[in-house]
């Protein structure tokens, strides 16, 4: 057989030469031979031309070519031979082949409602998330929108490029070296915390590092201590790790270490989780004074100290307090941080550090639940650190979040004034205030949630065990988050809020 027909090439030309950006030029071309075939007028046995002098032809590289002819081998239009030549398969039909009918529905779910076995139920408790068009002034969250997505797009197809066979590969459970080896340079350089890339644990978040620490340490039975009003899924993540928590009080100088004495008289203390830089919920710091009683107790009674340092990044006034960790000549101090405030929480990075032999403990433990992480991601966010990039992001949010802290601030005196009370924090996301005792905080909170804001009051963060004494107390206080929203959505968002006290206090 001669060239092409004439009238096959004219259809072809046009259309390879701009062959579109989501489709290969090979499936491109593959789909119009395929269609000319279907069309009838490339017939059953009919020999294609070469794929060199079609190549030629339309123009394009021979290799597209050859990858063609082998898609449309595979799809049943042609058929090569032993002598040599690619024709048009025999038996194809002459008009368009009828597309495959919809797949059924699937059967209804073959489970029933109740299991064959015993187990021990489990509920998320966990709000609804808001509206996106509603406010959420839920601390701890920053503004997503400020996220150096483009700076991170970037790292992210360098870590592909680099050495893509080995970021999807199965790899190590202690997290990419090279994110170990920034991470570890990161927090001596900022924290006071001395470590190596053998003494860092990357994780899916600080949650993951919470639960890998409580049941690598904890044993059923086991007594640990955590502050009355906290982080209520490191306590579920200690419970389920087998530990009998110990509730010690919280005040203007953070977790009061007298009670953890008295607590020593009734039995040994396994373990101290806190949050002493900026204790979650209520802002402040751990005093100086009892940081050093704390790591004195821990050495004498072999108790470990769990700190999560969630948002070490964010101190606007004066100098941050070094870690517990970097003021821990025992070894005894187990820190957790995270990435999430600083970048995003959508990345799932935290981290842990602390002595080498635990690591190797807390490796073995991931391995069998989350044999590893997400590489290309590791990769990624060690270049930003490397390069400067996220100590850059840092000091640009620190700058925001201050501006933000103050504003807020004000805004709350001037619209709220007296029903409101609260002492500004030195770092952090969130305020901590005060509802004078004539306002219904449940009612103000159910209100200002149908006027589209959301926060949370303080009794949320007390555990139960705490008396109700202490329990009304924190009733009557609200955390507040600033950071997420600039400082005119601020000001609308507060002012929702006092529209909302004053229709609670005129019913």
């Amino acid at each position: 057989m001669g060239p092409m027909p004439f009238p096959l090439t004219l259809a072809l030309a046009p259309k390879t030469a701009d062959v579109g950006a989501q489709i290969p030029s090979f499936a491109r071309l593959a789909q119009l031979i395929g269609a000319e075939i279907r069309r009838g007028r490339l017939r059953p046995g009919e020999r294609l031309p070469g794929t060199r002098a079609l190549a030629a032809q339309l123009g394009l590289g021979r290799n597209t070519l050859v990858a063609a002819y082998g898609e449309l081998v595979a799809e049943g239009y042609v058929v090569t031979h032993a002598t040599g030549g690619t024709f048009v398969a025999e038996g194809m039909p002459e008009h368009p082949v009828r597309r495959l009918p919809k797949p059924k529905p699937p059967p209804e779910a073959q489970y029933r409602a109740q299991t064959g076995f015993e187990f021990e139920p489990r509920v998320l408790q966990r709000a609804d998330d808001p509206p996106a068009s509603d406010f959420s002034l839920f601390g701890g969250v920053p503004d997503l929108r400020q996220f150096p997505s483009a700076l991170l797009a970037r790292a992210y197809r360098r870590a592909l490029r680099g050495r893509a066979p080995s970021a999807l590969d199965y790899t190590t459970p202690f997290g990419d070296v090279r994110l170990r080896t920034a991470l570890a340079q990161m927090v001596s350089a900022t924290r006071a915390l001395s470590a190596t890339a053998e003494q860092i644990l990357v994780t899916h978040g600080s949650q993951m590092a919470i639960d890998l620490v409580a049941r690598a340490l904890i044993r059923p039975g086991d007594r640990v201590a955590v502050e009355e009003i906290g982080y209520k899924p490191a306590w579920a993540a200690l419970k389920q790790a087998g530990a009998s928590l110990v509730h010690l009080p919280v005040d203007e100088q953070g977790l009061a270490v007298g009670d953890l004495e008295t607590a020593l008289q009734s039995g040994p203390i396994r373990a101290v989780y806190l949050t002493p830089h900026h204790q979650y919920p209520t802002t402040v710091a751990l005093s100086v004074g009892r940081r050093l009683r704390l790591l004195e107790l821990a050495a004498k009674h072999r108790i470990a100290i769990i700190e999560d340092d969630y948002d070490h990044e964010f101190h606007y006034d004066g100098r941050p307090l070094a870690s517990l960790s970097g003021t821990d000549g025992t070894s005894v101090v187990v820190y957790v941080g995270t990435l999430a405030k600083v970048l995003a929480p959508g990345l799932r990075l935290g981290f842990i550090a602390a002595p080498q032999p635990l690591i190797q403990t807390l490796g073995a433990l991931r391995f069998h639940v989350d044999r590893h992480g997400d590489t290309t991601t590791e990769r990624a966010v060690a270049e930003l650190i490397e390069e400067g990039e996220l100590a850059r992001h840092i000091r640009r949010m620190r700058r925001t979040y201050h501006a933000r802290r103050d504003a807020f601030a004000g805004l709350l005196h001037r619209h709220l004034g007296s029903a409101l009370s609260f002492t500004l924090p030195a770092g952090g996301m969130a305020l901590w205030a005060q509802a004078s005792p004539e306002v219904d905080t449940s009612a103000w909170l159910a209100r200002a949630a149908a006027s589209g804001v959301h926060f949370a009051l303080g009794s949320s963060y007390v555990a139960p065990g705490v008396s109700r004494r202490r329990a009304r107390h924190f009733h009557q206080h609200l955390r507040l988050g600033f950071a997420r929203y600039d400082e005119t959505e601020l000001e609308t968002a507060v002012r929702r809020l006092a529209l909302a006290l004053r229709h609670v206090a005129s019913r």
